[in-house]
C-alpha cells in the first residue's frame, strides 16, 4: 500500500510540474479554447466531473490512464450542438494493445459561417472557421490499484485559408485505495504554441466514489489562464437499463450552473444524452453513441 502510494506521488510530479513550468508565464493568451468544451454526453451531464471514473473512449480527453479500465474494443462518438451554427463532434477507437488498452480520438469543431468585413466595415462575403484534434493514446495497469495513460497528437486550427498547427499531448493517472473509490489526476493540452499563443494547459484532480448502482464524483479544475472551478455530478443507474445523470459546476462566468441527462443501455449499446444551459447564450445538447465488441 505505502509503495502504491509513492508511485503514484512520483508520476503525479512528473505528470504536472513541467508542464507547469513551461507555461506559467503565458497565463491569460490561450489558443484553440474550443479544448476546454468536454467531451461525451455522460461527463458533461455530470458538470464535467469526470477524472476520477474516466471509464469509457472519452478517457482519452479526461484522463487517458481511464483507458485501462476499458475490457474490450469500444467505439465511442459524440454530436454537440453547441450555440448559433456552432458544432461539436468526437469520434474514438479503444482496443486491446500490449497488455494494455490504446486508443485513438478524433475532436472536430465546426464554426459555421462567418461574415467577413474589410478595415473600413464593408461585407467581403462569408468565410468558414474550424479546429480538429486527432490524438493517440495508451494506457496500463502498474498494479492493482495504479493505472498511468498519455495521449500525443495534432491540432489543425482554420480560419478561411489560413492554417496554424499545434502538437499536444494528455497525462494522468488513476489510484484505486480500494474497490469503492478512486482518484485521478490529469493534465491537459501539454504542447507546442499555435502561432503566437500557448494551448490552454489544464489540470485537473477528482475523487469518485462508485457504489452497486450510484457513482459520485467531485472534481477541482485548474485552466492555466482561469481561476479554478469546481464540478461534482452523480450517476444512477436503475435496473441495468436507464442511467440518470446530474452534475453541477461552478466558478465560471459562462457555463456554470446545474446539468443534467439520461442514458440508456441495451446490450453492448450505451445511448446518453446530455442537457447543459449557459443562461443568456442559451442551451446546449450532446448525444452519444458507444459500442463494445
Amino acid at each position: 500500500m505505502r509503495k502504491t502510494l509513492i508511485e503514484a506521488a512520483i508520476v503525479s510530479s512528473l505528470i504536472l510540474i513541467p508542464g507547469f513550468s513551461s507555461y506559467a508565464s503565458d497565463v491569460g493568451t490561450t489558443a484553440s479554447n474550443f479544448l476546454k468544451i468536454g467531451v461525451g454526453a455522460r461527463a458533461t451531464a455530470m458538470g464535467g466531473a469526470f477524472t476520477a471514473l474516466a471509464d469509457d473512449g472519452t478517457a482519452l480527453y479526461w484522463n487517458p490512464a481511464g483507458l485501462a479500465q476499458i475490457e474490450r474494443t469500444e467505439i465511442s462518438a459524440m454530436y454537440n450542438m453547441w450555440f448559433q451554427e456552432v458544432n461539436q463532434g468526437y469520434l474514438s477507437l479503444a482496443f486491446p494493445l500490449l497488455g494494455g488498452i490504446a486508443g485513438l480520438g478524433a475532436n472536430y469543431m465546426d464554426m459555421g459561417k462567418i461574415e467577413g468585413r474589410d478595415t473600413e466595415g464593408n461585407p467581403t462575403g462569408d468565410f468558414g472557421a474550424s479546429d480538429i484534434q486527432a490524438s493517440l493514446g495508451y494506457a496500463r495497469n502498474f498494479s492493482s490499484k495504479l493505472m498511468l495513460g498519455i495521449s500525443a497528437g495534432m491540432l489543425q486550427d482554420t480560419i478561411a485559408e489560413d492554417k496554424k498547427t499545434a502538437y499536444l499531448g494528455n497525462a494522468g493517472f488513476l489510484f484505486k485505495p480500494t474497490e469503492l473509490i478512486s482518484v485521478g489526476l490529469a493534465c491537459q493540452n501539454i504542447g507546442s504554441k499555435l502561432g503566437e499563443d500557448p494551448l490552454p494547459l489544464t489540470y485537473r484532480g477528482g475523487i469518485a466514489l462508485r457504489l452497486k448502482s450510484i457513482s459520485i464524483e467531485a472534481d477541482a479544475v485548474k485552466p492555466i489562464d482561469d481561476d479554478i472551478y469546481y464540478c461534482a455530478g452523480l450517476e444512477w443507474l436503475i435496473g441495468n437499463i436507464l442511467v440518470l445523470r446530474g452534475g453541477y459546476r461552478t466558478g465560471q462566468d459562462v457555463g456554470s450552473g446545474i446539468s443534467a441527462g439520461v442514458g440508456l443501455r441495451i446490450s453492448k449499446i450505451n445511448l446518453d444524452y446530455a442537457y447543459v444551459p449557459y443562461g443568456d447564450l442559451g442551451d446546449t445538447h450532446r448525444v452519444s453513441l458507444e459500442m463494445k465488441f
